[in-house]
């Protein structure tokens, strides 16, 4: 689930080589899918929503979402970066174009002309919120590796008692 694909079906290839599974995205507002945890979904979801509107801001390649289905994305991001308790972003837009989108935001707030200030407001964004989640990430990890046998050790010799001892250079 590295950068979110398991989020999307491949689509026909050409006009629409990826299609959101809105079903799967919106049912992240209520657990994690079988076999995911909340901070595997949230690291996929900061991603996609990351690259996703530095592309908008910058080339446009590679967008995957459009401005249907990013309040979607961004509502189920909430929701799961809430599970985890920490605090999710605010975003002063919710789509990529019209009234209250990416597009008129950078055009209001001097980032006209400059893809490095658009990269930079998505990071201001976005950001922090990665840096948590991997803090988390690197406490799971942590947590997972440490554990180790309970008790303390002890010296244990074994030998062979009684007629079934040999020496390696014993002969028969």
């Amino acid at each position: 689930m590295r950068g979110g694909e398991a989020f999307f079906s491949s689509g026909d290839g050409w006009a629409e080589p990826w299609v959101l599974d809105v079903e799967l995205i919106e049912s992240l507002r209520f657990g994690p899918p079988a076999g995911l945890t909340d901070l595997e979904v949230a690291v996929a979801l900061t991603r996609l929503l990351h690259h996703d509107f530095v592309s908008h801001g910058t080339d446009g390649k590679g967008k995957r979402l459009d401005d249907e289905n990013v309040p979607v994305v961004i509502k189920a991001h909430r929701a799961v970066l809430e599970r985890l308790a920490l605090k999710p972003p605010t975003w002063p837009f919710r789509t990529f174009d019209g009234p209250r989108g990416f597009g008129t935001y950078w055009r209001d707030n001097d980032m006209r002309g400059s893809w490095q200030a658009r990269r930079d407001c998505i990071e201001q964004i976005l950001g922090p919120t990665r840096d948590a989640l991997e803090d988390l990430q690197e406490l799971e990890y942590e947590r997972r590796f440490s554990k180790r046998p309970s008790g303390t050790f002890k010296n244990l010799i074994f030998a062979a008692d009684g007629e079934n001892r040999r020496s390696c250079c014993a002969t028969r």
